[in-house]
């Protein structure tokens, strides 16, 4: 399944320094030609949505233009590297997703890797070593940082393939945004009814012993932190610990659908058990997530391919807000039409519509600019938790 955990972590937080010593620049390398198509242009019926702007018409005036651009990228994959298109992400492509994929393009023979916390210094290793490395590069903002300043995002003009210029203004403009995701409060409603609106709710005595969070996803407090500041943060993180309120649990799904520790920080849930429910709260992030074309990739066009057809195909956003068989897979972006997430049902709508109800009411979200902010709120949330 496409089933990313994204939020930075410390792993990541390693990783960066680790590519400091091998000349880690403020930006992308330039590896040639910026990769175009020829789509026509379109005018976008936007409304905002949080930071999103989301274009009503993007299935009326976009997506024919983008089809086309397919088409052709279908055709020059299928000579690139003999048709090979290699994905790699924290998990590997569950054998539905690409059946999906070669159901449009037969012709594509997709291996996939899941890596976890190795993703990154697998895609360095192979650049390093010569061989062959991943197609297709992901991540938010903050947890692809090192590599997108190590050049591995190759400059694609999405633009140009007919992607809505509105679409490209959180992130840098070669990543392009195929879904959200964010900080929610998961809970399980048969021991805890509902749940506060803000953090600063679970300091109540009734929540003691009864939250959770792992240490890897300090990134649930960054939000908190970009709205309050890192003192007020700290200080938050420090009282939910020292009062026995917040537990820290490298395994919150057991004890979250048991009922032992109802409610988990976290983020889209994954779990099927009709008792447990997801709710924003004040000062939650949610985020843009994007994917793109390896600098170091064979098959830089079956890339752009899979990039599109993943963020917008409209039969395959389908299936995946309707068929539960793709229920882990991310919220498609925000950007598209509101009917598209009006047809959720199960899991994706439950998360789906947290995550929307979070950016309509002024989720926290990470942008280009702020992410270097982003990221000291986290390694500083992170250390708080750790130590």
């Amino acid at each position: 399944m496409i089933k990313r955990k994204l939020g930075a972590t410390a792993a990541v937080a390693v990783f960066a320094l680790a590519l400091s010593g091998c000349g880690a620049q403020s930006g992308p390398a330039d590896s040639g030609e910026t990769l175009k198509g020829d789509a026509a242009s379109a005018t976008c019926d936007a409304v905002d949505v949080g930071a999103v702007t989301r274009c009503e018409n993007f299935y009326d005036d976009y997506w024919p233009e983008i089809d086309k651009q397919l088409d052709a990228l279908y055709e020059e994959a299928k000579k690139a590297d003999g048709g090979t298109l290699v994905i790699w992400d924290w998990y590997e492509l569950s054998p539905d997703v690409i059946a999906q994929f070669n159901e449009r393009f037969p012709d594509i023979k997709v291996e996939t890797r899941g890596l976890t916390y190795n993703l990154s210094s697998a895609i360095i290793s192979a650049k390093a070593t010569g061989s062959r490395n991943t197609d297709v590069v992901s991540g938010s903002i903050t947890s692809m940082a090192a590599m997108y300043d190590e050049g591995f995002w190759e400059k694609v003009d999405w633009e140009s393939f007919g992607v809505p210029k509105e679409y490209l203004t959180i992130g840098a403009p070669e990543l392009m945004p195929d879904s959200i995701n964010g900080t929610l409060l998961q809970y399980n409603s048969e021991k805890v009814p509902s749940v506060p609106a803000s953090l600063d709710g679970l300091l109540a005595p009734e929540y003691k012993g009864k939250v959770s969070v792992a240490g890897y996803n300090a990134v649930v407090f960054a939000g908190y932190g970009m709205a309050e500041g890192e003192d007020k943060m700290l200080d938050l993180i420090d009282e939910l610990t020292s009062s026995g309120n917040l537990k820290l649990l490298e395994d919150q799904g057991a004890p979250l659908s048991s009922g032992d520790v109802p409610i988990a920080l976290n983020q889209t849930l994954f779990n099927p058990n009709p008792a447990l429910q997801v709710s924003p709260f004040e000062h939650a992030g949610v985020w843009a997530q994007f994917s793109g074309v390896n600098s170091d990739a064979k098959n830089k066009p079956g890339a752009a391919l899979w990039t599109l057809w993943n963020a917008f195909d409209p039969d395959w956003i389908s299936l995946r807000m309707t068929d539960e068989r793709f229920a882990s897979t991310q919220v498609p972006f925000a950007g598209l039409p509101a009917a598209t997430f009006a047809e959720a049902t199960g899991l994706m709508k439950t998360n789906s519509d947290a995550l929307l109800l979070g950016l309509d009411t002024g989720a926290e979200t990470e942008t280009q600019k702020t992410r270097d902010d982003w990221q000291a709120m986290i390694n500083a949330a992170d250390k708080a938790l750790n130590g």
